[in-house]
């Protein structure tokens, strides 16, 4: 069965290949001292408050640090009072119990509410503070006093000042001594110790007898206050049993896996270690947690307790928490972190980082410290605090298999010294290098900027609202797509108040620029957006609206300022780069208010590409039917004179005839602080609108008149008078006078401001023209680009009272599509009297004709269209999008062409107000194809020949079934022979 169908396949094969159809697949192409040190890998993990023992289910799942020196140290313990000089057993391994910021709290670990002994003011901790607790009690059991210099109601206390009100003298306890003694470069080394920072005062101690006679309980302790000696190393309080670990997680005797001994049994023969707390009313007792991890109190000469010491870590000048065998970022349930610290006074001179095959490598012209270089890797755009790999390599070669492919990365390096169980755990380290790397080499990152074309007296000052992420290119490098996301807070919060101000509705709160971008910045949707054009005709539109109200915003709320260009480097018209902080979506405003503020994208960056400015890429079909182009700007004066711009072409892509095309005349609220000596009378302020004759202009009552005060689109026609006149050269005409009524008022015989519309609000005129069979029709290919022009001019009283006069063009396009049919083995030779069905969108479109081979579209026409006698055939008055062609009769001793699609593709300037180009696509058959000289499309009937006949149906196709069958007959026959010998050898055997 499966050489049988090893033989079908085979008889496929050849046949497609006799029929010779080829089938073509589409392919789709962390900062100290000003110092930066970024992510130390395991700590910039945590969040602030984070208590990493609580989240677990024992204390064996957590990672715990190395730190201090390991071994025994002989006379470790030893202290001023007699008898009890004892060894400390240091194994290095700490449990990291907290990060600050915490503030200090009454906890209690036990559940009995009458157990006030144990509640106590917890270990507090600052901002980037750590707490660790040794891993096991390090020193040998002592007692909890000091000897005969305690009286009996100062030996509970932990240490007390000067003699008191009682007389009673100063005292401070073993546990206080043993603390200091341990806190000590005997137990850490110098790099360690400094960042343990100098001895400070503890809390949740009692330090005055009166005060704390009576005990205390957690609403709050009154008795309870600072140690009045200072203390690198300490014990834990009995509040931070609770705190640190599970707040009321048991009985005060019961079992605790989190906070017992690593062994279950605790170090140098003690069955546990001693707590500080307040506690006073009973001063023959102490606290203490046990081997096995419960809370308690035993009396203070017991001699079987040690001390489990903790210490407070500053983590500002910590480079690296990594795998302490070999520096790296994997990690295991069991394994143990070794800290790398950074010592400010130490650097490599002369870094330098190249790369080998499948190496990279760090050197320096000199390393202070010796034992060779530590390394990381961090991505810049991850927000975890995550290092992606890290190590040390004493010979400075790294295996670049280390680094994910095509990532750009931080790569930080730095000179190290390794620490050791004498001499301390942790490493230190030189001022780190960083550089950027991409693929285990180092890369220069590109430099970012938008080319600003204009005049402006102002300076330029640019601000990033707008990141990019998970860019898509094409088979030829160019963007098909990029994710674009909104800056959090105070960014994103200005974002969200702009767009509601500009009229936003359904904004989306999570990312509210991503919004904006579909709905008014020219990145069509689906459906499509009313307003996409107003990226390209800025002085109006929500857009507009919308950046005005983020310029007003202030640079902290905007998140500072990413980029600049000084006043006058626009003095006169010149194109200058605008250098800013990366890839993005910019907002960029005008000192001077001389040019409204624009919203523009930087050109994305495809590291795939060839070296050079060729990587930074727009979008494929950027300009294109009104596409934003990315990394260019013009300057536009701001409508203080007029402007225009056609509303309702989301599409960009023009209009059929008879459509209606809606125009907008926008202009600025004048300062009229100015006009002392012009009176209300005589100021003037009125508009005049005339089209071409290809449009036609509505009645008067056509006319709306609206306002942005005090809510966007606020009408204010009745408050204006409107006229309309017709002619026929150039073409109607509307007027729209008495304007000033709106934004002026009579100020004791001279026109000034009316308060409630304030210079500088913007007044928009819209209306309703309609495209007739006048108009002007745009040709693909270089063929005439001859929009529809409707020009208004805005006359106004300057402040001398002489009148002046501004102008401002919206254009409307139509275009004209032009087929030629031909022979398709003589393309040479025209052919008359094909015969088209053509539609859109799945509706058949309608033509009338206006000579041979010419037709208009017209819905009372008719469904069929006919080539001229020379083959040729235009359509007119048709919007830029696809058509669908259906030849139901081709000439005769022809065959039809398969169903096909013509669609113009207009491309516009850098502000869309014009056409620059415009041109064919086509599809659906090769036998549909643009000319060489682009001005028309080309359709290639074959003729009803033998050599034509794969392109009908009926008996052409069995004579080539026929043939291909004794061909296959002959070609198949060996090959079925020698396997049919070969299946009976197979069977024999």
């Amino acid at each position: 069965m499966g050489r049988f169908r090893v033989l079908v396949a085979f008889m496929l094969s050849s046949f497609m290949l006799l029929a010779g159809v080829l089938v073509a697949m589409p392919v789709d192409r962390a900062a100290a001292d000003g110092l930066e040190l970024g992510p130390d890998g395991y700590f910039s993990t945590l969040s602030a408050g984070e208590m990493p023992m609580r989240s677990i289910a024992s204390e064996g799942n957590a990672h715990k640090v190395l730190f201090g020196r390991s071994g025994l140290l002989a006379n470790a313990a030893k202290v001023v009072e007699p008898g009890d000089a004892d060894n400390a057993q240091v194994d290095g391994k700490y449990v990291v119990l907290g990060k600050g910021a915490n503030a200090s709290k009454n906890r209690s670990p036990a559940q009995s509410s009458n157990a006030s002994w144990a509640t106590s003011a917890t270990t507090s901790l600052v901002s980037n503070e750590v707490l660790l607790w040794a891993d096991d009690v390090v020193t040998s059991p002592f007692t909890f006093i000091a000897g005969t210099s305690c009286t009996v109601y100062l030996c509970n206390t932990f240490d007390a000042g000067s003699a008191d009100s009682d007389g009673k003298a100063s005292y401070e306890s073993q546990v206080a001594k043993v603390s200091q003694l341990l806190g000590s470069n005997t137990y850490y080394s110098d790099v360690e110790l400094s960042q343990m920072g100098a001895a400070s005062q503890l809390n949740a101690v009692c330090t005055n007898a009166s005060n704390c006679a009576d005990g205390f309980d957690a609403a709050p302790p009154s008795g309870q206050q600072d140690s009045v000696g200072s203390y690198r190393v300490f014990p834990l309080s009995i509040g931070d049993m609770a705190e640190y670990f599970n707040a009321n997680d048991g009985y005060e005797f019961g079992d605790n896996a989190k906070r017992r001994c690593s062994g279950g049994y605790c170090n140098n023969g003690v069955s546990g270690s001693w707590l500080r707390s307040a506690r006073w009313n009973n001063a023959l007792q102490g606290t203490h947690v046990s081997d096995v991890g419960f809370v308690g109190y035993s009396g203070v000469l017991v001699q079987s307790m040690g001390l489990r010491p903790a210490v407070r870590l500053n983590l500002e000048h910590l480079l690296l928490s990594a795998n302490h065998s070999d520096q790296s970022q994997v990690l295991g349930a069991s394994d143990l972190l070794r800290l790398t610290f950074v010592d400010a006074s130490k650097a490599l001179v002369n870094p330098v980082v190249t790369s080998a095959a499948g190496e990279l490598v760090v050197s320096a012209g000199s390393n202070p410290l010796s034992s060779g270089f530590g390394w990381k890797a961090v991505d810049p755009s991850a927000v975890d605090g995550s290092v992606v790999a890290s190590g040390f390599a004493a010979d400075g070669h790294i295996d670049a298999s280390v680094f994910p492919l095509n990532k750009v990365l931080d790569f930080y390096y730095w000179g190290q010294e390794n620490g050791s169980a004498t001499e301390g755990w942790s490493n230190r380290a030189t001022v780190p290098v960083r550089v950027t790397i991409r693929n285990g080499k180092e890369y220069v990152p590109p430099s970012y900027g938008i080319e600003l074309t204009g005049t402006t007296a102002g300076g330029l000052t640019a601000y990033r609202i707008g990141e990019y992420a998970e860019s898509v290119f094409d088979h030829t490098g160019a963007l098909k797509s990029v994710k674009l996301s909104t800056p959090a807070d105070p960014v994103k919060a200005s974002i969200l108040a702009a767009a509601g101000v500009a009229g936003g509705s359904g904004v989306d709160v999570d990312n509210p620029m991503g919004w904006v971008a579909s709905q008014w910045l020219g990145y069509p949707t689906d459906p499509l957006s009313d307003d996409v054009t107003s990226a390209f005709s800025p002085f109006a539109g929500k857009l507009q609206l919308f950046a005005r109200a983020l310029a007003a915003k202030s640079d902290a709320e905007l998140g500072g300022v990413k980029g600049s260009l000084p006043a006058g480097t626009f003095a006169s018209l010149a194109t200058e780069t605008l250098s800013v902080s990366g890839p993005g979506l910019y907002l960029i405003v005008d000192s001077s208010g001389a040019s409204l503020p624009i919203i523009v994208g930087t050109k994305v960056f495809n590291e795939d590409l060839d070296d050079g400015d060729g990587r930074f890429v727009d979008f494929v079909d950027a300009g294109v039917k009104g596409k934003p182009r990315l990394g260019q700007a013009v300057l536009k004066t701001t409508v203080t004179d007029v402007a225009k711009r056609v509303v309702n072409d989301a599409g960009m892509d023009g209009f059929d005839v008879g459509s209606e095309v809606e125009f907008e005349v926008a202009l600025q609220v004048p300062d009229l602080s100015g006009f002392s000596s012009v009176s209300y009378a005589a100021y003037e302020f009125a508009v005049a609108d005339v089209a071409e004759a290809g449009l036609s202009l509505p009645a008067a009552s056509g006319v709306k008149v609206l306002v942005d005060v005090p809510l966007p689109d606020t009408e204010v026609t009745a408050q204006v008078s409107v006229g309309r006149t017709t002619t026929t050269n150039p073409g109607d005409t509307l007027t729209v006078a008495g304007l000033k009524a709106v934004f002026a008022e009579d100020a004791g015989g001279r026109v000034a401001n009316k308060a409630t519309l304030p210079a500088g609000s913007l007044m928009r005129i819209r209306y309703m023209a309609v495209l007739n069979t006048n108009a002007s029709w745009s040709a693909p290919g270089g063929g005439a680009l001859d929009p529809n022009s409707n020009t208004a001019t805005l006359t106004r009283s300057k402040s001398d009272g002489n009148p002046e006069t501004k102008t401002a063009t919206a254009n409307a396009y139509s275009f004209k599509l032009d087929l030629v049919k031909v022979d398709k083995d003589d393309v040479s030779k025209p052919l008359g009297d094909a015969k088209f069905e053509v539609s859109r969108d799945g509706q058949a479109l309608k033509f009338v004709k206006l000579s041979d081979g010419v037709y208009r579209l017209d819905a009372a026409g008719t469904a069929e269209v006919t080539t001229h006698t020379d083959g040729t055939l235009s359509l007119q008055g048709v919007e830029a999008r696809e058509l669908s062609f259906k030849e139901i009769m081709a000439p005769s001793g022809y065959f039809t062409v398969s169903d096909f699609m013509v669609e113009v593709v207009p491309v516009w300037d850098a502000d869309a107000s014009e056409v620059t180009v415009a041109s064919y696509r086509t599809g659906g058959t090769d036998l549909a194809f643009v000319s060489q000289d682009g001005r028309s499309v080309v359709v290639a009937d074959p003729s009803k020949s033998l050599a034509n006949l794969p392109y009908t149906g009926g008996i052409g196709i069995l004579i080539l079934l026929i043939v291909g069958g004794l061909f296959l007959m002959v070609a198949v026959r060996p090959y079925y022979l020698s396997h049919r010998a070969e299946a009976t050898a197979n069977i024999l055997m």
